[in-house]
Protein backbone atom coordinates (compact mmCIF):
# COMPACT_ATOMS: atom_id res chain seq x y z
CA UNK A 1 0.00 0.00 0.00
CA UNK A 2 1.45 3.06 -1.26
CA UNK A 3 1.09 6.42 -0.19
CA UNK A 4 1.38 9.09 -2.59
CA UNK A 5 2.78 12.56 -1.65
CA UNK A 6 2.37 16.10 -3.83
CA UNK A 7 5.10 18.56 -2.31
CA UNK A 8 4.45 21.91 -3.59
CA UNK A 9 6.40 24.71 -3.25
CA UNK A 10 3.91 27.67 -2.35
CA UNK A 11 1.42 30.03 -3.62
CA UNK A 12 -1.68 28.07 -5.36
CA UNK A 13 -3.72 30.79 -5.09
CA UNK A 14 -2.36 31.71 -8.47
CA UNK A 15 -3.29 30.78 -11.86
CA UNK A 16 -0.65 29.27 -14.28
CA UNK A 17 0.19 26.35 -15.97
CA UNK A 18 2.59 24.52 -12.94
CA UNK A 19 -0.39 25.22 -10.00
CA UNK A 20 -3.05 23.80 -12.85
CA UNK A 21 -0.66 21.01 -12.91
CA UNK A 22 -0.72 20.27 -9.63
CA UNK A 23 -4.43 20.34 -8.75
CA UNK A 24 -5.06 17.96 -11.63
CA UNK A 25 -2.69 15.63 -10.16
CA UNK A 26 -4.74 15.57 -7.08
CA UNK A 27 -7.84 14.82 -8.63
CA UNK A 28 -6.69 12.67 -11.62
CA UNK A 29 -5.93 9.62 -9.42
CA UNK A 30 -9.43 9.96 -7.32
CA UNK A 31 -12.39 7.86 -8.43
CA UNK A 32 -16.13 9.15 -9.16
CA UNK A 33 -17.40 9.90 -6.33
CA UNK A 34 -14.06 10.72 -4.40
CA UNK A 35 -13.84 12.64 -1.23
CA UNK A 36 -10.71 15.11 -1.42
CA UNK A 37 -9.92 17.07 2.24
CA UNK A 38 -9.49 20.23 2.23
CA UNK A 39 -7.34 21.36 5.23
CA UNK A 40 -6.67 24.86 6.32
CA UNK A 41 -4.99 24.56 9.68
CA UNK A 42 -2.24 26.92 8.82
CA UNK A 43 -4.40 28.90 7.75
CA UNK A 44 -5.83 32.35 9.90
CA UNK A 45 -9.62 31.95 10.64
CA UNK A 46 -10.80 34.42 8.53
CA UNK A 47 -9.86 33.80 5.09
CA UNK A 48 -10.85 29.77 5.62
CA UNK A 49 -14.21 30.41 4.09
CA UNK A 50 -12.99 32.21 0.37
CA UNK A 51 -10.07 29.66 0.06
CA UNK A 52 -12.42 26.66 0.76
CA UNK A 53 -15.10 28.08 -2.08
CA UNK A 54 -12.10 29.13 -4.17
CA UNK A 55 -10.16 25.70 -4.10
CA UNK A 56 -13.38 23.99 -4.01
CA UNK A 57 -14.18 25.00 -7.27
CA UNK A 58 -10.77 24.64 -8.91
CA UNK A 59 -10.40 21.07 -8.31
CA UNK A 60 -13.78 20.45 -9.54
CA UNK A 61 -13.13 22.18 -12.29
CA UNK A 62 -10.14 19.83 -12.93
CA UNK A 63 -12.02 16.85 -12.55
CA UNK A 64 -13.23 16.12 -16.38
CA UNK A 65 -16.58 14.93 -15.54
CA UNK A 66 -16.19 13.39 -12.09
CA UNK A 67 -17.97 14.41 -9.18
CA UNK A 68 -15.77 15.32 -6.34
CA UNK A 69 -16.85 15.74 -3.17
CA UNK A 70 -14.45 18.31 -0.94
CA UNK A 71 -14.94 18.25 2.71
CA UNK A 72 -13.40 21.23 4.55
CA UNK A 73 -11.35 19.50 7.63
CA UNK A 74 -11.97 20.62 11.07
CA UNK A 75 -9.88 19.87 14.25
CA UNK A 76 -13.26 18.03 16.10
CA UNK A 77 -13.43 14.95 13.14
CA UNK A 78 -10.33 15.55 11.84
CA UNK A 79 -9.22 11.95 12.44
CA UNK A 80 -12.35 10.67 10.79
CA UNK A 81 -12.23 12.75 7.92
CA UNK A 82 -8.62 11.92 6.94
CA UNK A 83 -10.15 7.96 6.73
CA UNK A 84 -12.60 8.90 4.51
CA UNK A 85 -10.47 11.16 2.12
CA UNK A 86 -8.82 9.93 -0.74
CA UNK A 87 -6.63 12.99 -0.97
CA UNK A 88 -6.03 14.66 1.63
CA UNK A 89 -4.79 18.32 0.69
CA UNK A 90 -2.75 20.94 3.08
CA UNK A 91 -2.80 24.17 2.21
CA UNK A 92 -0.33 26.25 2.98
CA UNK A 93 0.07 29.22 5.73
CA UNK A 94 1.75 29.04 9.14
CA UNK A 95 3.77 26.45 9.14
CA UNK A 96 3.64 26.17 13.32
CA UNK A 97 0.43 26.74 13.70
CA UNK A 98 -0.33 24.07 11.17
CA UNK A 99 2.28 21.56 13.05
CA UNK A 100 0.65 22.71 16.28
CA UNK A 101 -2.74 21.37 15.55
CA UNK A 102 -1.70 18.11 13.72
CA UNK A 103 -0.13 17.29 16.99
CA UNK A 104 -2.60 17.07 18.69
CA UNK A 105 -3.54 13.66 16.30
CA UNK A 106 -1.17 11.07 16.89
CA UNK A 107 -2.48 8.77 14.17
CA UNK A 108 -2.30 11.76 11.40
CA UNK A 109 0.84 9.63 10.00
CA UNK A 110 -0.77 5.98 10.49
CA UNK A 111 -4.25 6.92 8.98
CA UNK A 112 -2.43 8.53 5.36
CA UNK A 113 -1.13 5.81 4.67
CA UNK A 114 -2.54 4.71 1.24
CA UNK A 115 -3.80 7.67 0.53
CA UNK A 116 -2.73 10.88 -1.69
CA UNK A 117 -1.82 13.65 0.73
CA UNK A 118 -0.42 17.40 -0.96
CA UNK A 119 0.72 19.62 0.94
CA UNK A 120 1.91 23.57 -0.57
CA UNK A 121 4.44 25.11 1.72
CA UNK A 122 3.87 24.57 5.54
CA UNK A 123 2.30 21.48 4.17
CA UNK A 124 4.70 19.99 2.32
CA UNK A 125 7.04 20.98 5.51
CA UNK A 126 5.15 19.11 8.16
CA UNK A 127 5.13 16.12 5.69
CA UNK A 128 8.91 16.28 5.24
CA UNK A 129 11.69 14.77 7.10
CA UNK A 130 13.25 18.44 8.10
CA UNK A 131 12.16 21.71 6.19
CA UNK A 132 14.36 25.06 5.19
CA UNK A 133 11.47 27.76 6.76
CA UNK A 134 12.56 31.27 5.05
CA UNK A 135 10.63 33.40 7.79
CA UNK A 136 13.03 32.46 10.72
CA UNK A 137 15.98 31.79 8.26
CA UNK A 138 16.37 27.95 10.07
CA UNK A 139 16.10 24.00 9.27
CA UNK A 140 13.03 22.48 11.29
CA UNK A 141 12.35 18.93 11.47
CA UNK A 142 8.63 17.67 10.24
CA UNK A 143 6.99 14.09 10.82
CA UNK A 144 8.78 12.46 8.21
CA UNK A 145 5.82 11.18 5.93
CA UNK A 146 8.62 12.03 2.93
CA UNK A 147 12.09 11.00 3.66
CA UNK A 148 13.89 13.77 2.69
CA UNK A 149 14.64 17.55 3.24
CA UNK A 150 12.38 20.41 1.77
CA UNK A 151 12.91 23.32 0.74
CA UNK A 152 9.61 25.51 -0.50
CA UNK A 153 9.86 29.45 -2.06
CA UNK A 154 13.22 27.90 -3.43
CA UNK A 155 15.05 31.30 -4.80
CA UNK A 156 11.48 33.09 -4.31
CA UNK A 157 11.14 37.00 -5.10
CA UNK A 158 8.08 37.15 -2.96
CA UNK A 159 8.97 35.41 -0.24
CA UNK A 160 13.25 35.75 -0.49
CA UNK A 161 15.73 34.25 2.15
CA UNK A 162 18.33 36.98 3.55
CA UNK A 163 21.30 37.23 1.13
CA UNK A 164 23.81 36.01 3.02
CA UNK A 165 21.78 32.48 4.06
CA UNK A 166 22.92 29.32 2.10
CA UNK A 167 20.22 27.66 1.80
CA UNK A 168 21.68 24.65 0.31
CA UNK A 169 24.68 24.58 2.80
CA UNK A 170 22.49 25.11 5.95
CA UNK A 171 20.23 21.51 4.24
CA UNK A 172 23.63 19.77 4.23
CA UNK A 173 23.56 19.57 8.25
CA UNK A 174 21.23 17.64 8.43
CA UNK A 175 20.76 13.65 6.89
CA UNK A 176 22.52 13.62 3.45
CA UNK A 177 21.32 10.34 2.96
CA UNK A 178 17.98 12.01 2.13
CA UNK A 179 16.92 13.13 -1.12
CA UNK A 180 17.06 17.34 -1.09
CA UNK A 181 13.69 18.49 -2.75
CA UNK A 182 14.25 22.17 -3.64
CA UNK A 183 10.82 23.94 -4.69
CA UNK A 184 10.49 27.46 -6.61
CA UNK A 185 7.29 29.01 -6.12
CA UNK A 186 4.58 27.09 -7.73
CA UNK A 187 6.79 24.26 -8.61
CA UNK A 188 5.69 20.61 -7.13
CA UNK A 189 7.11 17.16 -7.11
CA UNK A 190 5.96 14.04 -6.29
CA UNK A 191 6.96 11.00 -4.20
CA UNK A 192 5.39 7.41 -4.08
CA UNK A 193 6.65 6.11 -0.15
Amino acid sequence: MRTKFILHGGYTREENDLNRGYFVEMVRCISDGGNILLVYFASKDEGVKEKYQKDSVRLQSFSEGKTIHTIKATEENFIDEVQNADVIYLRGGDTQKLKNTLDKYPDFIEVVKGKIISGSSAGAYVLARYYFINSLNKVMEGYGCVPARVACHYESKIHPIPENVDLVSEMEKYDNDLELILLKDYEWAVREI
